[in-house]
């Protein structure tokens, strides 16, 4: 069985080349802007594939539930057809 891993942090430090003489501070507001976008867009994509993962591991634990379901109902039908069990005559209720 799998487990999942920690999303590694969205950092700006040594996420880019920075340019010699550059201290990887923003400075304009273009520069800004694209920061943002790409933080934006890290967090899209490890959402969608966060959210892929929960989806598919929604659908094996239906099948899986689904499964038990079957073999629970088989062992009740069998259950039922090998033994069934006398009924006893209720006294009514006063």
């Amino acid at each position: 069985m799998s487990t999942l891993k920690p999303a590694a942090p969205l950092s700006t430090r040594n996420s880019s080349p920075v340019k010699k003489g550059d201290d990887g501070d923003i400075s304009s507001p273009h520069e800004l802007t694209a920061f943002v976008e790409d933080v934006l867009n890290k967090l899209d994509t490890k959402f969608d594939t966060m959210s892929g993962v929960v989806l598919e591991k929604m659908d094996e634990m239906a099948d899986r539930v689904d499964s038990l379901e079957n073999s629970i109902q088989g062992l009740v039908n069998s259950a039922g057809t090998l033994s069934p069990r006398p009924s006893s005559p209720r006294s009514p209720r006063i």
